[in-house]
């Protein structure tokens, strides 16, 4: 073999390398490009179901943000009387999402609100109050009893009966067992069952009335 032809044979041979070389790169090119396309396929149809969980999700938020206003403005206007509601504000503050409540009156020179830190303490336990029920309501995790310590202590006496009618229309549709801790003499008029508790040289004593 002369010169000339061992030059033609090492050039095929490393042309057929090349092809060879080539060939691989192609498939692995075409691979690639199927794994692209199915990684796209798959984040177009995870965001159509985020889109869609997104979706629902706020759905669901704004049914229980109007059922959970409604329970909270009914007791408010119950007691304090039917120019008063609650609404609840969202928002979004240090990248995360909060819930502000606001007391919503209307007055004859328009709308009054409040947020929570402008409410009394008699409003306050009229709005904390449902809302405690609905997170107990909701719980699987706990009995279908809610005690309240002192709740309404601040509330004024001309409406302390209507607590106690709030209370009672509660437990008996509710069908729970609310268990209060009270200074409020009226609430035993809504009572199944009382409890006298006295103390006397440091000692407790409790008397079923």
């Amino acid at each position: 073999m002369n010169q000339a032809q061992q030059i033609l044979e090492e050039r095929k041979t490393k042309l057929a390398t090349e092809q060879a070389e080539n060939g691989l790169l192609n498939r692995q090119q075409s691979d690639i490009e199927k794994q692209i396309l199915s990684l796209v396929g798959q984040l177009e149809v995870g965001q159509e179901a985020l889109s869609f969980l997104t979706d629902l999700a706020d759905g669901r938020r704004g049914a229980m943000k109007v059922k959970i206003e409604t329970i909270v403005s009914e007791a408010l206007k119950l007691i304090y009387g039917p120019s008063y509601r609650v609404e609840l504000v969202y928002s979004h503050k240090n990248n995360r999402s909060c819930l502000d409540i606001e007391m919503v009156r209307d007055t004859p020179a328009g709308v009054v609100r409040r947020d929570i830190g402008g409410f009394g303490g008699g409003v306050a336990d009229t709005i904390s109050v449902p809302l405690r029920l609905m997170v107990l309501m909701g719980s699987k995790q706990t009995d279908r009893v809610c005690v309240l310590d002192e709740c309404w202590k601040h509330m004024d006496e001309e409406r302390i009966e209507l607590v106690g009618k709030f209370l009672r229309v509660l437990a008996d549709q509710l069908k729970i067992q609310i268990v209060i801790c009270s200074h409020h003499n009226k609430l035993r008029d809504f009572a199944d069952r009382i409890y006298e508790v006295s103390e006397n040289g440091g000692v407790s004593k409790v008397e079923v009335q």
